[in-house]
């Protein structure tokens, strides 16, 4: 594996710790009743489904320690991805309809909007579509991680999604709310609204996760579900 490359993810190891929530903005009550349509542009979600160890055993032996164990969770991550979508399961199609219905389920009208973000860049945009009538608002979004992540050796994976949001009014793009929900959070999770992960769909260790990927899928299903149901509910 190239350095360059085995450098790179040493930098996504810190991953969780280390991204820091968006700046909070509440959703002013009067901006509520204003906005009754919402449109869902394309979010930012990888569909690599990571499977990852907050710290990693091997992280404890200096430089060489920590590429060992980037090289042990990248072929996790990658064999668990083939067999998502082996069952059909597409990280970012699957994560928007889950969004698009716990936002319906708020009594929302929602317009899925394609947009078109940098390559393999996860952050808001930085220009949003211009007004057209059709929808009060924009919500944006993006993910720092979707998949299985255990606090480290001799915990469980538990499924995990952390979504960064933010909703701008369509006519004039000012931003009227944004936050991080967290589903599975670590620590603190960084001054995010975090979500308790189910205990229903936890696994100690990796050939328990992989050998039923159906059902593994199903419980990353529900923390997407989860993080767009209190998404909806935030913007009530």
């Amino acid at each position: 594996m190239p350095l360059v490359r085995l450098l790179a993810l040493l930098a996504l190891a810190s991953l969780l710790g280390a991204c820091a929530a968006p700046k909070y903005r509440p959703y002013d009550p009067a901006a509520r009743t204003k906005v009754m349509s919402i449109g869902l542009l394309t979010p930012a979600v990888s569909d690599t489904v990571a499977v990852r160890m907050e710290v990693h055993p091997g992280q404890s032996f200096g430089v060489v320690g920590m590429l060992i164990a980037e090289g042990d969770m990248e072929g996790k991550t990658g064999q668990f991805t083939r067999a998502a979508k082996g069952k059909g399961f597409v990280c970012s199609k699957t994560f928007l309809t889950q969004l698009d219905a716990g936002l319906r389920g708020g009594g929302y009208d929602v317009k899925t909007i394609e947009v078109t973000r940098p390559y393999h860049e996860y952050a808001f945009l930085e220009q949003y579509p211009k007004a057209d009538g059709s929808v009060d608002a924009y919500l944006d979004l993006y993910t720092d991680v979707v998949g299985y992540i255990a606090a480290g050796g001799g915990t469980p994976y538990r499924p995990t999604v952390y979504l960064n949001v933010r909703l701008v009014r369509a006519t004039d793009h000012k931003v009227l709310y944004q936050d991080r929900i967290t589903y599975n959070a670590f620590g603190d999770g960084g001054g995010a609204i975090t979500l308790t992960a189910a205990k229903d769909y936890e696994y100690w260790n990796f050939d328990a996760l992989v050998a039923d990927p159906a059902r593994a899928l199903e419980g990353l299903q529900i923390a997407m579900r989860a993080t767009g149901d209190e998404l909806a509910r935030q913007l009530r």
